[in-house]
């Protein structure tokens, strides 16, 4: 197992602003549900129709027998509350994976499925999986209370698990794992599989350097990617292991995690994998576990699992691109042709370059989402102005949050990008956008609004009307096509 410097990437980004919205919207940040199921899992992961097809999936907990140590519960399987008693008979996978078993108040569990409406950590706000060493529903978003948080779990690595995990750690034993498998097909056209994630530990700042530190790997098929090169290295250096010792971790803030993994500050990491196209039987394996104790947890989020080439619109990374055949209409406007979509189900757009926009559907939008630092890196986020049957308002929207229209609007406008990012207009992700309908429609035209750009060139400023009055009419921007 090896780690190659040229198979991954990380995206470097800056910390988001804390700002006060100036119209309250309903959303809430990470919420997780605990799942034990692991095909839900699995699908809560990958984005769908980007060339993977899921063919198995499994989720494994430790033992409750450990070569190296008394957990004091003999032939049983330890929880929180106390031992329940079992049948050592049956095969410990299936409950460490905790699919049958409860006691009184254990409720919490390692795997869970996540959404992220507000942006926290930048992660994006459809989210995807969390697994912990120790119970992920500990780890939504809110103040860190403990410096010490621990779900000890009581269960042991097997060997099999200990052999991945040391390779990491360094370590011999390895105590509360969760370990998710996934089995994938692609199509002809997919040769790169990505995904995001953000990883954070209670270890941090205490056990930096000590023999207590964290495992958290990822295999595909077999061989270990995830590794991370540190801020200011050059391609080619070695890349490190994710956890607490790597020398970009920080006291980044969200939940109750101590820090996390954040090179430049921004606690998110893209991973950029090859495949073979058209393989069949690939294997993806997730690892976490704690290092020679059961204290002190570890979580990582992982979202967006697929091929960032696909425009299928099921995430911000996937966006659908303007109808080629008719890319604007009489005013201007780009032009989205919908698919078949469900009343409240996010399609992700993604037009020319612009430094606002008037969004319009023969619909009614039910809510609108930023796109996360990761695919515009625009920190103080922007405004979103709209009138529903109670009145006219603007709403500050920042990277990665979600704002749900009440009553539902058929228009809105977007304004704030930053003109300084100077977004490629042969980027096909320069600005993609989430938006949800209460009544789906069959299209959604996007009028873009432009400002005076100091670098030699005057375009039109935009007038108030285009860029709060929500007026469809708007002004004839400057619009550069994207190539192929």
């Amino acid at each position: 197992m090896s780690l190659s410097a040229n198979k991954f990437k990380y995206l470097n980004q800056v910390s988001c602003a804390v700002a006060i919205a100036l119209f309250s919207s309903s959303a809430s940040a990470i919420v997780i549900t605990a799942e034990q199921d692991a095909s839900t899992l699995a699908n809560s992961l990958i984005i769908p129709s980007s060339g993977i097809t899921i063919t198995s999936s499994s989720l494994f907990g430790g033992s409750d027998i450990g070569g190296g140590g008394d957990d004091g519960c003999d032939d049983e399987v330890c929880f929180p509350e106390g031992p329940v008693d079992v049948d050592v008979d049956v095969d410990v996978a299936q409950f460490s994976s905790f699919s049958t078993l409860t006691t009184d108040g254990f409720t919490s569990l390692q795997a869970g499925t996540y959404t992220n409406s507000s942006g926290v950590y930048g992660l994006p706000s459809q989210g995807g999986i969390v697994l912990s060493s120790g119970f992920v529903s500990d780890y939504e978003d809110g103040p860190n209370t403990s410096n010490s948080n621990s779900g000890n779990i009581g269960t042991f690595a097997t060997p099999e698990q200990d052999a991945l995990l040391s390779t990491i750690s360094g370590q011999q034993n390895h105590r509360d794992p969760i370990e998710l498998n996934i089995t994938f097909d692609v199509n002809d056209s997919v040769d790169t599989i990505s995904f995001i994630a953000a990883f954070g530990s209670e270890e941090y700042p205490d056990f930096v350097d000590s023999s207590f530190t964290d495992a958290f790997g990822m295999f595909l098929n077999d061989e270990l990617v995830s590794g991370v090169l540190p801020a200011g290295s050059s391609p080619g250096d070695p890349l490190l292991p994710v956890n607490i010792d790597h020398p970009d971790f920080a006291p980044i803030t969200g939940t109750e995690l101590n820090g996390m993994l954040a090179p430049n500050g921004v606690p998110l990491l893209r991973f950029d994998i090859p495949v073979e196209p058209g393989s069949v039987g690939n294997s993806f394996s997730i690892i976490i576990a704690d290092a020679g104790d059961t204290s002190y947890d570890s979580t990582v989020f992982l979202s967006s699992f697929g091929n960032f080439d696909s425009e299928s619109g099921n995430s911000e990374f996937t966006p659908i691109l303007p109808d080629p055949s008719n890319p604007t209409n009489d005013e201007g406007a780009f032009v989205f042709e919908l698919p078949e979509l469900e009343e409240g189900e996010t399609i992700w757009l993604d037009p020319d370059v612009a430094t606002g926009y008037v969004y319009q559907t023969d619909g009614e939008f039910g809510s609108v989402t930023a796109p996360t630092l990761l695919t515009v890196n625009d920190a103080d986020g922007y405004m979103v102005h709209f009138t529903d049957n109670s009145g006219t308002y603007s709403q500050l929207l920042l990277a990665g949050q979600t704002l749900t229209f009440g009553a539902g609007v058929s228009e809105f406008t977007l304004d704030g990008i930053n003109p300084d990012l100077g977004l490629d207009p042969t980027d096909s992700l320069a600005f993609a956008l989430g938006v949800s309908f209460n009544s789906v429609g069959t299209f959604v035209t996007q009028n873009p609004i432009t400002t005076f750009v100091d670098n030699g060139t005057s375009v039109p400023e935009p007038s108030s009307i285009a860029l709060f009055g929500l007026s469809l009419l708007g002004l004839n921007a400057l619009r550069r096509k994207k190539t192929a």
